[in-house]
């Protein structure tokens, strides 16, 4: 795998999640499940198709003697498990799905608050997608790279082994309308939850509601500005025995989001689809050829640049 600006953010958001007690109590039970579902040498259809029972995934840390808000914290573990999943599917192309909004380009944080009055926030992106622009700067090893700041001088990309999200930042300002966002908003309840993505997606598809003084964007940033954006609901969902029809309020609250709605199950039709479905559906300007020929191509390295998803 590449040592490509993508790539090195890619391994600094997959590492913050396992850096929480949420996620490495979760993993102890997740990754013996996963195991078994992938068999000893998966495909890249496999690998895919984990997208189909994230749910059951999920709910495995629910089974008798864990407790689901002990075991799992609940949404934080489900957020991490999508998160997760999102970039393993991800790895080597321009796609990284970042849960901590401090990860985030700074012009990309600023792009898709939403400010009411005085006030700015934007805490319902669970998780946030970007999409860095199919330039040389992302496609190449930073051992190549040389990126100019503004006094022409040369930026010092990595350090403390972490790359220099000054660098980042710096290219994101410069390169901001070649960007694409996706925000994901994680819920494992669909019922009580579903009425919170439709009105974020209204706020964000109306770029705000200027008469009731809410705005989009700060410091000159805003999504519309960028090549495009999406915002999408992920749910598990945790309803026990509970049959979701195409006219049930909480499927209709979703129906239309600029994103779509999904689960962590096999898709339905007029439901929800599959999460695997998000990638074509939001993201396909991303791979470097196509998604399921960058999975295939990223199998190749899971055993050494890859090893920080913890599934061998």
């Amino acid at each position: 795998m590449n040592n490509t600006i993508p790539e090195l953010c890619r391994k600094k958001a997959v590492e913050s999640l396992f850096s929480t007690a949420t996620m490495r109590n979760a993993w102890a039970v997740w990754k013996p499940k996963i195991r078994e579902i992938l068999g000893e040498n998966p495909s890249h259809s496999d690998i895919l198709n984990l997208g189909d029972r994230l749910g059951e995934i999920f709910t495995t840390t629910g089974e008798a003697g864990r407790s689901q808000s002990s075991v799992s914290g609940g949404g934080t573990a489900w957020e991490s498990l999508v998160c997760w999943y999102i970039n393993l599917c991800t790895a080597g192309s321009r796609i990284v799905a970042f849960r901590k909004m401090s990860e985030v380009p700074k012009p990309i944080q600023n792009a898709i608050t939403v400010n009411y009055g005085n006030f700015a926030c934007n805490t319902e992106s669970d998780i946030t997608v970007v999409i860095f622009p199919d330039i040389q700067e992302y496609t190449t090893d930073i051992d190549d790279l040389n990126v100019l700041n503004d006094e022409g001088e040369a930026f010092q990309l990595i350090r403390k082994s972490q790359l220099n999200m000054n660098v980042v930042n710096f290219l994101c300002e410069r390169d901001f309308p070649n960007y694409e966002i996706g925000v994901i908003q994680c819920k494992t309840n669909w019922n009580d939850n579903a009425q919170i993505p439709m009105l974020w997606d209204m706020i964000y598809s109306a770029n705000g509601f200027r008469g009731r003084n809410i705005t989009i964007g700060r410091e000159g940033y805003n999504i519309h500005d960028t090549n495009n954006f999406s915002y999408a609901f992920v749910t598990v969902p945790s309803n026990k025995n509970q049959k979701y029809k195409q006219d049930s309020v909480a499927v209709k609250r979703v129906t239309n989001l600029s994103g779509g709605n999904y689960w962590g199950k096999d898709s339905e039709m007029n439901v929800a689809r599959s999460l695997k479905e998000i990638f074509n559906n939001n993201y396909s300007n991303g791979f470097a050829s196509s998604l399921r020929e960058d999975i295939r191509n990223s199998m190749l390295h899971h055993n050494a640049a890859l090893s920080y998803f913890d599934i061998i």
